[in-house]
C-alpha cells in the first residue's frame, strides 16, 4: 500500500506541476476567472441586501444572506470543474490523442489539473474571506471543528461529483458536434436549483421540491448550509450526504460507461 501511494503521488506531483508551469502562461484569464467567480455571488448579495432592508426574507436575515453568499463564493471556488470544455475541444481536434498514448488515463490530468487550479485560488478566497472577517464581523463564522470538518467533506464529495458530472458531458463530444452546450444549459439550470442566486428555501416550492429530485443541491447549496450551520440536525445532514454519495455514483457509472463506448468510435485526426 505505501509503495503503491508513493508511486501514484509521484505521478501526481508531476501533473499538478506541469498543471502550475501551464497556469503560469495563463495568469490574466485565471484572474478574470476568479473575478468572475466572485462578482456573480456579489452581485446577488447586493439584491438580497437591498430586498432584506425592510427586514427578514423567507427567515433569511441581512446577516444570513452575507454568510451564505460568502460561504457560496468559497464552496463553488473549490468544486468548479471546467473539463467538459477541455474535453470538447480534445475529441473534436484531436488532441486526445496523444493522451491515449500515455500510460494513465487522461483523467488523472484533469483531476489534477482540478487540484493544481484550487490550491491556489480556494488558498486565496479563503484568506479574502478572513481579511475581510476582521473587518466585517456580519461574515464571521463560529468555530467549530464538528462543523469545519463535515463541511470538508461535503466539499470533497461535491468536487469529486462536479468533476464527474463535467467529464462525462465532455464525453458526449464523442457523439455530438458541441457539449460543451449541454454544460451551459447545466450551468444555466445550476444557478436556480443548486443555489448560486438564492438559498433553495427561497425558491417556490414546486421549484425546490423539484430541485431534490435532482443533483443540482447536493453539488453546491448542501456544502453551503454546513458551512453556515443552515442544515440542522442529524437527520438533514445524514439525508445530505447520503443524496451525495448516491448521486456520486451514478455519476461516475455515467462517465465509465460513456468512456467505454465513446472510445471505441473515436477517430479525430490531429493533436
Amino acid at each position: 500500500m505505501r509503495a503503491w501511494l508513493t508511486r501514484w503521488g509521484r505521478r501526481y506531483g508531476a501533473l499538478m506541476r506541469n498543471a502550475w508551469l501551464v497556469d503560469l502562461q495563463y495568469r490574466a484569464a485565471i484572474v478574470l476567472w476568479v473575478l468572475w467567480g466572485v462578482v456573480e455571488p456579489a452581485v446577488a448579495l447586493g439584491i438580497w441586501w437591498a430586498i432584506a432592508r425592510a427586514g427578514p426574507v423567507g427567515g433569511y436575515d441581512r446577516t444570513d444572506f452575507a454568510r451564505y453568499f460568502f460561504a457560496l463564493t468559497l464552496v463553488n471556488q473549490l468544486t468548479l470543474a471546467w473539463d467538459s470544455w477541455y474535453l470538447d475541444r480534445w475529441i473534436r481536434e484531436g488532441e486526445l490523442n496523444f493522451r491515449l498514448a500515455r500510460p494513465l488515463h487522461p483523467a488523472h490530468e484533469a483531476v489534477a489539473d482540478n487540484l493544481a487550479y484550487k490550491a491556489r485560488t480556494g488558498a486565496i478566497l479563503l484568506v479574502v474571506w478572513l481579511l475581510v472577517a476582521l473587518v466585517w464581523p456580519t461574515v464571521r463564522l463560529p468555530v467549530a471543528p464538528a462543523r469545519w470538518a463535515l463541511t470538508a467533506l461535503a466539499v470533497v464529495i461535491a468536487a469529486a461529483m462536479r468533476f464527474f458530472i463535467s467529464f462525462t458531458t465532455g464525453l458526449l463530444a464523442f457523439w455530438t458536434t458541441r457539449a460543451t452546450s449541454i454544460m451551459e444549459l447545466h450551468a444555466g439550470l445550476s444557478l436556480f436549483l443548486a443555489g448560486r442566486i438564492a438559498p433553495l428555501a427561497l425558491l417556490p416550492p414546486a421549484v425546490a421540491s423539484a430541485a431534490g429530485y435532482f443533483w443540482f443541491p447536493y453539488m453546491l447549496a448542501f456544502p453551503v448550509d454546513v458551512l453556515t450551520g443552515a442544515a440542522h440536525g442529524t437527520a438533514t445532514i445524514v439525508h445530505g450526504f447520503v443524496g451525495q454519495l448516491v448521486w456520486l455514483g451514478l455519476w461516475i457509472g455515467m462517465w465509465w460507461v460513456a468512456w467505454r463506448r465513446g472510445i471505441k468510435r473515436y477517430g479525430a485526426v490531429g493533436g
